[in-house]
């Protein structure tokens, strides 16, 4: 089984300001440049400087508005043929396109996220429209991660918040893979579970819990580049995807508002894990501690398109056993949301 995993990996302040430095160490003198909305405004200057004086050229830039598959496959008509590399800048629209191409283009793929909102920017799957339904398509594990905390430290809060839900879901996925590897009878990847609750856990482990805290998001930002690696080695999402995006995923489909992939995930989370009857009290106090809760209750949830949600998420995904596989485990959940004050603060 072949591994990819990013040989280069700079997650510091002012990280973009060295992007031409980190891409000549690199050996990729000659890029493919693509930018999410509105991103080359905020920094494109930055990121041309340091081409320049690292003396990178660019051989194609593209703003990225549209992740359909059959964009990507265009792209890869346009490329010059002596591109070596393409970079992504921006969120998850972009880097999921630029994943997908690398894949199919089998060029390296340098991911440089301007918000963590989940473990995307790092992970060797794309999100991208399909004959006009989003699918998750297995993608170019990115070969090098960028970011930036002094910009992240800066982006809005949501996107931190969402960050943070998606990593904390760790903890129940791998509890989901577990139960599932049991019931099918089949063996789990052990260091990829490792990986995984190491991730999650360093960051639990911090002390301070001020999401505006450099160390912080660094923190998150490293544990989601694992969550990564984990998928990675695992040759599956099952490390960091569990029931709690079944819910998120089904949410998206049901709720007329749908909200940030993360906060959706962190919401399940909480509620997954009092389920599981597993490490709920340790995920409670995070989401106290960060604000994750009070946050998301100034918008919180439908509670009747939650429900909806928790009722489809069985059948999201086929062949995806996990907690909300087993008798009576929808409704005794239901019972929870309508019963815990955390709960009632966040779904409504």
């Amino acid at each position: 089984m072949e591994i990819s995993v990013p040989s280069l990996l700079r997650i510091k302040p002012k990280a973009l300001y060295k992007i031409g430095k980190y891409l000549r160490k690199e050996s990729m003198n000659k890029i493919a440049l693509f930018y999410g909305e509105g991103i080359k405004d905020m920094f494109g200057e930055p990121v041309d400087i340091s081409l320049d004086s690292s003396e990178i050229q660019v051989g194609i830039e593209k703003t990225i508005v549209n992740n359909d598959v059959q964009e990507v496959y265009s792209m890869t008509f346009d490329m010059p043929k002596d591109v070596q590399a393409i970079v992504a800048i921006g969120g998850g629209k972009v880097i999921d396109f630029c994943k997908y191409l690398a894949f199919v283009s089998r060029l390296p793929v340098i991911s440089v996220p301007t918000s963590i909102s989940n473990d995307g920017f790092s992970s060797p799957m794309s999100s991208l429209y399909v004959n006009g339904s989003r699918k998750s398509l297995k993608a170019k594990m990115p070969d090098g991660v960028i970011v930036d905390t002094a910009i992240i430290q800066k982006c809005p809060e949501a996107f931190i918040y969402s960050g943070i839900g998606d990593l904390m879901s760790n903890i129940t996925a791998v509890f989901d893979w577990k139960l599932a590897a049991r019931q099918e009878n089949k063996p789990i990847n052990d260091f990829a579970a490792l990986i995984s609750l190491n991730a999650v856990e360093n960051f639990i482990n911090y002390g301070n819990k001020d999401i505006r805290d450099i160390e912080l998001l660094r923190l998150v930002s490293g544990s989601l580049v694992m969550n990564g690696t984990a998928m990675e080695i695992g040759q599956s999402s099952r490390p960091s995807s569990g029931s709690e995006h079944l819910i998120s995923h089904a949410y998206d489909k049901v709720a007329e508002n749908s909200t940030l992939h993360g906060l959706q995930v962190g919401v399940a989370t909480y509620a997954i894990s009092w389920l599981q009857e597993y490490k709920h009290d340790v995920i409670k106090k995070v989401f106290l501690d960060t604000g994750f809760i009070d946050f998301v209750a100034q918008k919180p949830l439908s509670k009747k398109d939650f429900f909806a949600a928790i009722d489809l998420a069985p059948s999201v995904k086929d062949n995806f056993y996990s907690i909300l596989s087993e008798a009576g485990k929808i409704a005794k959940l239901k019972e929870f949301v309508q019963t815990d004050e955390l709960m009632k603060k966040m779904v409504v």
